[in-house]
């Protein structure tokens, strides 16, 4: 009964959107549950770990300004010791289990997208999401986005295993549920339903088959977070506004600094990994440990830069905070990241980018207001602005970040300086990401490798790639022995037969006569009629590449013989798979 309704599933009687919408709402409910879970574990685990034995927590919103300074010191040496502990345990815990859950998830997703066919091992989103809770809970500064993304996306995965889905399927229902993961725990289901679709891409592209999926599977995953937790805003901006045409120019001023601090983001964290963490003569088990330890040095005196910090972006959204402090943070945290993820700790870098876009338009208004109050007239505006516009250049995801930073502040009074700053960020930073996992487009994905090739060779004929060469025929009448020498004698591996009159009538291989070649008694009476295969396939010379392909494929050959429309049995000459290939690779690369 159960593998007949599945049937029943996989077949056409089902109306294409209908069968999307139903793997979509199972796909979020899913991911709604997995992220109320991870939530939950993720609070419960800083409380134990930091809060209870060091004293430090992240100021609540609406906290006066003059309490901010005793959330800010404890000068713990826990601080320092936790982090290294909750490396060591994640580290262990990825390390002998699930290797590809260390860093940060959405990176594995998009790869999982793009070289695996969308498959991902049933025990990574469990690794990940404890791994993650020890990570972040023990003091790491890593986010909630990649965690949650490989929740959404192995159990998209699994579904798409129990229903025998097709690999491009698949794919969709990965992206659909890292979606619904997102879009849930950072309370913007519209743009987490643009934000997986476009992260796979650095350049102006989208998964456009899946913004369906995604969008039904975020609103339900949505829905279900919220009606434990409430549909409010992640962060309270106040009143923000901007005037026109005044602010324009800092914030054009702005989205250049949002795209010089992103590069030196992204090349402090790879290079964290790759000239420190990857040389360091240790087992990969313990790097997370180390990374850790070296995130509680920085933590001791600046504690803020633990976890995501969301309570502090909320103080600077708020204007409780100074600028100069808010400026160091951005650089801190930067390090703190690099120490967390590029050891191996298990983590997003969504969160931490959050926090990195805030206090860097926190610095700029607040500074921009005292030194040109006429031209940064609402400092505040640009903490809101900084969020959408820092992770747009570094993720390469203009779009959707626009759609989040509004949604996770409930606000759309800041869209043209978003507009603005995300712009220019993304086009700076040209083809640097923090994803580099992403392919540069639908084009260069192997993903769509095969449907691009088809496309292209659909449009390429026979005549363009045949080279009219001189082709050894076999007469009909030729005997087994001289056959044998005729062969070996040519380059040639497939041989077309012909009759007396120059007329194609049968084709050969070497295989053909490797099967007789020492049956003595037999061979004295065999011609090289006897021997060939009568029905040839051929191609025309106005043919496709791809038909030629195809038909090639059909029988299990390498070579096919060209002929005219008009005189199918008059051989013009050869052409192989080979030819084919070396033409597409030739055309498809200038």
């Amino acid at each position: 009964m159960w593998k007949s309704a599945l049937d029943a599933f996989r077949s056409r009687r089902w109306s294409f959107h209908f069968r999307w919408i139903l793997l979509s709402i199972a796909v979020g409910v899913v991911s709604g549950f997995g992220a109320i879970f991870f939530d939950e574990l993720l609070a419960r685990t800083f409380e134990f770990c930091i809060k209870l034995h060091t004293g430090y927590s992240e100021p609540s919103p609406g906290a006066p300004g003059g309490t901010i300074a005793g959330f800010t010191s404890p000068h713990s040496l826990l601080l320092i010791l936790i982090p290294a502990l909750g490396g060591l345990i994640s580290g262990i815990l990825v390390f002998t289990i699930a290797p590809e859950a260390e860093g940060h998830g959405t990176d594995a997703m998009i790869d999982a997208f793009h070289t695996r066919a969308g498959y991902i091992r049933k025990r990574v989103p469990f690794v990940k999401i404890f791994a993650s809770a020890i990570t972040i809970g023990s003091g790491g500064s890593a986010g909630k986005e990649g965690p949650i993304a490989q929740i959404g996306a192995g159990f998209g995965s699994f579904l798409a295993s129990v229903l025998k889905l097709r690999p491009r399927e698949r794919r969709i229902l990965v992206l659909a549920g890292a979606a619904a993961g997102i879009g849930a725990i950072f309370h913007a289901p519209l743009g987490a339903a643009l934000f997986a679709p476009e992260v796979l891409y650095r350049e102006m592209e989208f998964e456009f088959e899946a913004i369906l999926p995604c969008v039904v599977s975020s609103i339900v995953a949505y829905s279900i977070f919220s009606e434990v937790y409430g549909r409010n805003a992640l962060f309270s901006p106040g009143p923000v506004d901007f005037a026109l045409p005044t602010e324009l120019i800092p914030y054009t001023l702005f989205g250049v600094i949002c795209a010089l601090v992103g590069y030196v983001y992204v090349k402090v964290f790879y290079g964290t990994r790759n000239r420190f963490f990857r040389l360091l003569q240790i087992p990969k088990i313990f790097k997370p440990a180390v990374g850790g330890l070296m995130l509680g040095i920085i933590a001791f005196n600046y504690p803020q830069i633990m976890d995501g910090g969301y309570g502090w972006v909320q103080m600077a959204l708020e204007g409780k905070m100074v600028w100069y402090i808010m400026f160091l943070l951005v650089f801190l945290k930067i390090l703190a990241t690099s120490c967390t993820i590029s050891s191996g700790g298990s983590g997003g870098v969504f969160g931490p980018s959050v926090f990195m876009g805030a206090m860097l338009g926190g610095a700029f208004g607040s500074l921009g207001h005292q030194l040109a109050p006429s031209w940064v007239i609402n400092p505040n505006a640009f903490v809101l602005v900084g969020i959408g516009g820092f992770f747009a250049g570094v993720a390469k995801v203009p779009l959707s970040s626009i759609i989040m930073a509004c949604e996770m502040c409930a606000s759309y009074t800041l869209l043209v300086p978003l507009m603005l700053v995300s712009s220019i960020s993304y086009v700076l930073l040209g083809r640097t990401s923090l994803y580099e996992k992403q392919v540069y487009s639908r084009l260069a994905s192997p993903a769509h490798m095969g449907e691009f090739a088809r496309g292209l060779l659909e449009k390429m004929r026979v005549h363009e790639v045949m080279v009219e060469r001189e082709v050894t025929t076999i007469p009909e009448g030729l005997r087994f022995g001289e056959l044998v020498q005729t062969v070996t004698r040519s380059p040639q591996i497939y041989f077309p037969v012909v009759n007396s009159e120059g007329k194609m009538t049968g084709i050969l291989s070497i295989n053909d006569i490797r099967e007789i070649l020492f049956e003595e008694t037999v061979a004295q009476l065999i011609v090289a009629k006897d021997v060939a295969t009568p029905n040839v396939v051929r191609v025309f010379r106005d043919d496709s590449l791809q038909d030629a392909l195809d038909k090639m494929a059909l029988i299990q050959v390498d070579e096919l013989p060209v002929v005219r429309e008009e005189n199918p049995d008059e051989i013009i000459t050869m052409i192989a798979k080979r030819d084919i290939i070396g033409f597409y690779h030739t055309t498809s690369t200038r």
